[in-house]
């Protein structure tokens, strides 16, 4: 075992200890659809973390499985176990900033990055990077935290003790997006409905 594994071991018990602060009621509420695949263990710790690292930047989030997703959903995400070895080579997911709406976690490449015990925290973070991709509305990164292009080993071993932090920039374009997508989706709902011509 390599030492950077034993250090991200021993810490997974100071994780699990940390305390959120709770979104307020009016927070907006992001539903996601979330495949949940074979390892539910390790998908439903993660979107555990997932919600948790949104809750403290005032984002609620409403996960469901896939054959239980409502018809108003925001975002949509697959996980993919054959991830061909030449496509998008080191990426552990992509998301469509632009369609808004899906992603594909590479989950057979997230499970070979890390220690099997840290895995559920390896995806809460691609789960959280790529979510705010698409709330974001566009392709950027930022220097450090949740949202940096590349995550090192080092990056790995912190996220265990303490999820990354989102960058205050992240935090301002997450929540402008939300009030974009909930500003649209009142326009249509409250839309009056079309009448023929007479």
């Amino acid at each position: 075992m390599k030492i950077s594994e034993a250090v991200m071991i021993a810490l997974l018990p100071a994780a699990a200890a940390g305390q959120t602060k709770p979104t307020t009621p009016q927070a907006p509420k992001v539903i996601i659809c979330l495949e949940y695949g074979s390892d539910l263990s390790v998908t439903s710790r993660a979107q555990m973390i997932a919600s948790e690292m949104f809750a403290k930047i005032g984002v609620a989030t409403e996960w469901h499985g896939d054959h239980s997703c409502p018809a108003r959903r925001d975002i949509v995400i697959r996980l993919r176990g054959d991830t061909p070895f030449d496509y998008r080579p080191g990426a552990l997911a992509e998301a469509y900033p632009y369609e808004g709406a899906h992603i594909r976690v590479f989950y057979d490449r997230v499970q070979q990055s890390v220690h099997p015990r840290v895995v559920p925290y390896l995806l809460a973070h691609v789960l959280v990077h790529e979510i705010t991709h698409l709330l974001e509305g566009v392709n950027r990164h930022s220097e450090s935290g949740v949202m940096k292009a590349v995550w090192t080993e080092q990056d790995h071993i912190a996220m265990v003790s303490k999820p990354l932090p989102f960058a205050p920039e992240d935090v301002r374009l997450i929540h402008a997006g939300i009030e974009r997508r909930f500003a649209s989706r009142t326009a249509v709902a409250s839309a009056p409905l079309a009448t023929s011509a007479r």
